[in-house]
């Protein structure tokens, strides 16, 4: 399994593609907040855990300290993973301290873009999800309109929604 970090160029994206490419979308732990720990680390694992046998785009650096203060690349270098990605997982542990404003704005942008490629979910005990929750659910409704079916649904393990992730990785390759 291959791990790609803020730390390898996106212009080096394209040499994973013979293997899945998953996302990880989510709130991201800032260089100013190195008492959290980041919810990736145990999504490493539990890949790894589960056999995937392809390429995770991790939007984090390497040293937890390391702060993308003043690093305007980073928002480019994140649209090429999502776009590059057969899979954007969401996993969204949203906290008061863990927010993920990002998260929101990438969330909704690729459920009108592309909803088939997302995989969404998040803890029960998350903070303030409730509005994301209607508009996944909402959205399906309504492109169902088109006479094509639409996943509605959220995942609350980790584990769950890893496993939906790698499965959606195989169902599109």
């Amino acid at each position: 399994m291959n791990v790609l970090r803020y730390e390898t160029p996106a212009s080096e994206f394209e040499q994973y593609t013979n293997k899945p490419i998953i996302f990880l979308a989510g709130p991201t732990v800032r260089g100013n907040q190195p008492h959290l720990t980041s919810w990736r680390f145990a999504a490493i694992e539990e890949f790894e855990k589960q056999g995937f046998n392809g390429t995770l785009i991790v939007p984090e650096f390497k040293d937890k300290y390391e702060s993308d203060q003043y690093r305007y690349d980073i928002p480019e270098w994140e649209f090429a993973g999502l776009i590059i990605a057969d899979v954007n997982m969401f996993w969204i542990p949203r906290t008061r301290e863990l927010i993920g404003l990002t998260t929101n704005h990438e969330h909704g942008y690729w459920m009108a873009r592309d909803r088939n490629k997302i995989v969404y979910g998040r803890p029960d005990d998350a903070y303030r999800m409730k509005y994301l929750d209607i508009m996944w659910e909402a959205d399906a409704d309504d492109k169902a309109m088109s006479m094509m079916t639409y996943d509605k649904t959220i995942y609350t393990t980790l584990e769950d929604t890893i496993r939906a992730s790698i499965a959606k990785c195989a169902g599109q390759r």
